[in-house]
């Protein structure tokens, strides 16, 4: 194993009450008749055209919401400060790093609020590249192409990330994934999508890459 590849939003950074109250202003301002929970569950379990498709939402209002958003992106660099680590999850950045492994992200969130982050807790010289992408389309090709152009095999690498899409990205694109239990898919989600690991903790990563 040569490198890691790290989601952010609820895999690192605990940005998931954030995420719950502006899937509730979005939902509430167009009207979806669902409730926010279910929309979150949607959120990780499909590449956001087919989230659109089953909300019933029309492509006339796609651009609209892109647009709330983005506003919802701004609203959290705004509220960086206030956004956590998940516990032990620096720790284990630090030893990963020392051990000679390469980091990286690959998120859907803006690349503004993943380098304020990281520099705020300051650990983003740990990580060798942030890759931004796989918002509509999900994260299969995008994973493909990190690995191409970090000359990379699929073998030497581990995706560690919280949502079912991610563990259906990875297997298109024959990664091995950690999905840990924290974030927005919970466990029992991410058992049913067949995650190669599941943890508990992020000391685990320790034991499974050792």
């Amino acid at each position: 194993m040569k490198a890691l590849i790290f989601d952010f939003d609820g895999t690192i950074a605990n940005t998931l009450p954030i995420i719950f109250t502006q899937t509730n202003r979005i939902s509430k301002k167009y009207k979806i008749n669902k409730e926010t929970q279910e929309i979150l569950d949607l959120i990780s379990q499909l590449p956001f055209w087919q989230v659109l498709t089953e909300l019933n939402i029309p492509w006339m209002k796609i651009p609209f919401i892109l647009w709330d958003i983005k506003q919802a992106q701004e609203k959290l660099f705004r509220d960086i400060d206030h956004i956590q680590l998940f516990q032990g999850m620096k720790e284990v950045l630090i030893e990963l790093s020392q051990r000679g492994f390469k980091l990286y992200i690959y998120s859907s969130n803006s690349r503004k609020n993943v380098i304020k982050f990281l520099a705020k807790e300051k650990i983003v010289s740990l990580f060798e590249k942030i890759y931004i992408g796989g918002g509509l389309f999900g994260k299969a090709r995008g994973l493909t192409q990190i690995l191409k152009k970090e000359n990379l095999a699929n073998t030497e690498v581990l995706y560690v990330a919280d949502e079912v899409r991610d563990v259906l990205a990875c297997q298109k694109a024959n990664i091995k994934i950690i999905g840990v239990a924290w974030g927005l898919a919970g466990e029992q989600n991410l058992v049913q999508a067949q995650a190669n690991f599941i943890i508990q903790k992020p000391t685990e990563i320790l034991e499974i890459i050792y």
